[in-house]
């Protein structure tokens, strides 16, 4: 029985190398697509196919967004990510707020 949990541990042990050598995670990859917004002044503004997992700010605060991306979008209240979420735009859909966001983290739950 003790030869069974040994090589049960060991093949656990292996997966798990795998997994940190080939990575499972999303995050360093791109999400696929568009995401463009609009930001306060009116002015639209588009990203190909953005980061995952990093935050982005919008520069100025977005009114609206239209995710094209195979990704989802978190939209948050502060420049860095920081404060309250205030939205998660799903994959090929689209957003107009009242509350403005000032930063975005795509495949970030």
């Amino acid at each position: 029985m003790n030869a069974f949990r040994s090589a049960g541990r060991l093949a656990l042990a292996a997966c798990a190398a795998l997994a940190l050598v080939t990575g499972v995670s999303a995050e360093g990859h791109a999400a696929t697509g568009n995401f463009t917004y609009t930001d306060t002044d009116g002015v639209p503004h588009t990203w190909a196919d953005p980061p995952n997992g990093e935050c982005i700010s919008f520069g100025l605060p977005a009114v609206s967004a239209d995710n094209e991306t195979n990704a989802t979008a978190t939209v948050y209240e502060n420049t860095d990510c920081s404060g309250a979420v205030l939205d998660r735009v799903p994959p090929k859909s689209d957003r107009i707020w009242g509350r403005y966001p000032n930063a975005v983290r795509f495949n970030f739950l």
